[in-house]
């Protein structure tokens, strides 16, 4: 139940002015209580000004009794003592001790309320002059233009980080701003979308049909549509025959209101929304025109330096792989590809150790996608790698990257691991930042799944025909015997035939009993010998259904973490957080150092307040963020990308019909280390392994790349 505090702030504590969290000491009004330690969205606050607080006492077992803040409004003092102290205070010059005193003996408690209303009560105070009198009504009777915009966007349901972001974006002009066109905040603030606009609209008496709401309902849908199916531009037909209001008039108006203002771009007969259209020139141009002319590569007597570096890491190039570091040398742009098992980090590693031994003086920046494939970047090159929006320093409630063309990377050689996930926005920011870079290395597997983000960009790079690919085509680890790699392999030749293998590979058919049921043997099988929660990973390409993702985690949890008095749990609409959790990151938060695909445990579970260890990075979530973790028992192909596991479950049923393709199942299996379990149907396997006539993402950076080189050789 929520309580309510009274009180001044007396001193500040902490304050994160990033994300807005703070640990302030009050004085309670009207209590002998020493001071209470408050925590919450506290961004705005002041010290010695006066407060209302919304929330509820929590026991800290480290630091006693303390408040957890929900929300907070500015307040005029009340109780003799604090009235005294805020009229004497530095807000009003000229009024002294004796004065305040004055000024609260003649007219008691209410004297501020009373003021408000009249300001002939100051005036009959001895020593008050009519100017003192007109600066004490002013000060009383201000309003704090921010604490109205909080208190207000507070009443119409966002988040405290949202309300951060807003009062920042608009400071004292955020009413007037957000009253003049609520739909701004679209386009204003990062992960503010149509629904919590449109709801603030409303409040303010909005009509459905005026022309700021159709403008962002139409914008609203291309994204749902073209961010949503992971393409780069759509047609005009796809976007109306979504967009439902009664004058066709009116949304051809909006629709072109949209084109003027530059949110969406026509080229040719293509839609884009702007910033796609941007990145996609972009990335063609930059990337085609390419050409570092500077510094020489070439190293003498290539063969020695070759030995030397395989002596020094224990391993043995093949020819192939030999060819692939000469190339390397030579281009100022390589694609280097191949499926797991082709040597791609031992490739890695080898150029990363030459580059090293021979041109000390050069700096290499190493990056991913994710932060588990850029800790296992690290790990097998033995140089520092980083989450691509780490290296860009992105700033989460801006969306923007502090590293960009004008303070570019002070790097020379410029590695992408996981190349496959990169969307064309990401790329085209990370191009922008890539000034000083004399040469690029894109190393993925191009059978993966696509970005989650819009575009294809590994695909339509190697479809232009406008770089040197190398693509490793022999398999080590299969030719030492591992049966997970084998299956893959023949998977995506769409061959499918689970029965070859007895050793690493098992399925179990769910003809003999639920998916769930299957699942929940084999991970406690796993656990009884030794394997740990985090060496096992159940996948699944959809949430919904009884083998679905949101199926497999209720029931895992039950199993692995199951509910005891003695762990604290929440319900977060249809999920219970309970302590000793295995979460997922849904989104990136680089300010807490955690990202997209990131795996911890839940340690700490209040009403209002979860604490997750990500590997001794400890991340605090207020109810706004719950949206942004999840169990992770078991997730989908998409969020495992980029990751390894000694243990893999992979699920396929017919009821996933239209997400059975090649691409997803084989980047599911690849995702194992060591053993995979597969589990279901066979005839969906089948339908899954058979299926690489996935949906064709509508790009152009193809094309783009090929004008451009055609350009360069008339």
């Amino acid at each position: 139940m929520e309580q309510i505090v009274k009180g001044s702030v007396e001193s500040k504590i902490f304050l994160n002015e990033q994300s807005g969290f703070g640990i302030f000491r009050i004085v309670l009004f009207n209590s002998n209580q020493k001071p209470l330690i408050i925590k919450g969205p506290l961004s705005t606050l002041e010290v010695e000004s006066f407060y209302e607080f919304s929330g509820y006492y929590r026991e800290d077992p480290r630091y006693g009794m303390q408040f957890q803040v929900e929300s907070f409004k500015k307040m005029l003092p009340q109780h003799r003592d604090f009235i005294v102290r805020f009229l004497s205070g530095p807000n009003f010059p000229g009024v002294g001790q004796k004065s305040a005193e004055a000024i609260v003996d003649a007219y008691g408690e209410t004297v501020l309320d009373d003021i408000r209303e009249d300001e002939s009560f100051v005036l009959q105070v001895k020593g008050i002059t009519p100017v003192k009198a007109t600066m004490i009504l002013e000060k009383v009777r201000y309003q704090d233009p921010i604490e109205d915009a909080v208190s207000f966007l507070i009443a119409n349901g966002l988040g405290n980080k949202q309300i951060l972001k807003i009062t920042k974006a608009y400071g004292e002009d955020s009413i007037r701003l957000i009253k003049e066109n609520p739909y701004r905040l679209i386009y204003d603030i990062d992960g503010i979308g149509f629904k919590t606009a449109d709801k603030v609209a409303m409040s303010l008496g909005f009509d459905l049909d005026h022309p700021l709401r159709v403008e962002a309902l139409i914008l609203d849908r291309y994204k749902t549509i073209a961010f949503g199916n992971g393409d780069s531009y759509i047609s005009k037909k796809e976007l109306f025959k979504d967009v439902r209001i009664g004058d066709p008039e009116l949304v051809e108006s909006a629709f072109d209101a949209l084109i003027e203002k530059g949110e969406l771009v026509w080229d040719e007969d293509r839609l884009y929304h702007y910033t796609q259209f941007e990145s996609e020139v972009n990335v063609a141009k930059t990337l085609g025109d390419f050409s570092f002319t500077g510094y020489d590569f070439d190293l003498d007597d290539f063969d020695g330096k070759i030995a030397e570096i395989e002596n020094t890491l224990r391993i043995d190039f093949d020819d192939h792989q030999k060819t692939a570091i000469e190339t390397f040398l030579k281009e100022d742009v390589m694609i280097l590809t191949g499926g797991p098992g082709t040597g791609k980090s031992t490739l890695l590693s080898g150029i990363v150790t030459l580059l090293q031994t021979n041109m000390p003086w050069l700096h290499i920046t190493l990056c991913a996608p994710t932060g588990r494939a850029a800790k296992r970047l690290e790990e097998l090159t033995n140089v520092q790698a980083a989450t691509v929006h780490s290296v860009l320093r992105w700033d989460l409630e801006s969306n923007k990257f502090g590293v960009h063309a004008e303070n570019p990377l002070e790097t020379d050689v410029l590695i992408v691991d996981e190349f496959s996930m990169i969307d064309v926005w990401l790329l085209s920011n990370l191009l922008d930042a890539s000034n000083n870079v004399k040469k690029f290395l894109f190393v993925g597997d191009q059978n993966q799944l696509p970005s989650v983000g819009s575009g294809f960009v590994l695909g339509d790079m190697i479809a232009s025909e406008s770089f040197k690919v190398i693509e490793l085509e022999r398999n080590y680890r299969q030719e030492a015997g591992s049966e997970v790699i084998d299956l893959a392999m023949n998977m995506n030749q769409g061959i499918f035939d689970v029965h070859n293998y007895s050793r690493d590979v098992k399925f179990f058919n769910s003809r003999y009993g639920p998916v769930k049921d299957i699942v929940l043997r084999v991970v406690d099988e796993a656990l009884s010998r030794g394997y740990d929660l985090s060496d096992i990973q159940v996948l699944a390409p959809m949430y919904n259904g009884p083998a679905g993702i949101d199926n497999l985690n209720h029931f895992l949890q039950k199993m692995c973490n199951p509910e005891n008095s003695m762990k604290p749990q929440i319900m977060v609409g249809t999920r219970i957080f309970r302590e000793g959790d295995k979460i997922l990151q849904l989104k990136n938060q680089p300010d807490d150092f955690v990202f997209n695909g990131d795996i911890g445990t839940l340690v700490e579970v209040e009403p209002r307040r979860l604490v997750v260890d990500f590997e001794g990075n400890f991340v605090e979530y207020e109810p706004a963020d719950f949206i942004n973790i999840t169990l992770a028992y078991a997730m989908s192909v998409h969020k495992a990308q980029g990751s390894e596991y000694p243990i893999v479950i992979l699920v396929a049923v017919q009821d996933f019909f239209r997400m059975l393709s090649r691409r997803l199942y084989y980047t599911g299996a690849t995702r194992s280390s060591k053993s995979l379990v597969l589990v279901g149907e066979e005839k969906a396997f089948e339908r899954a392994v058979a299926n690489h006539q996935e949906s064709i993402r509508k790009t152009y950076l193809k094309q783009r790349l090929q004008r451009i080189v055609a350009q360069q050789k008339s």
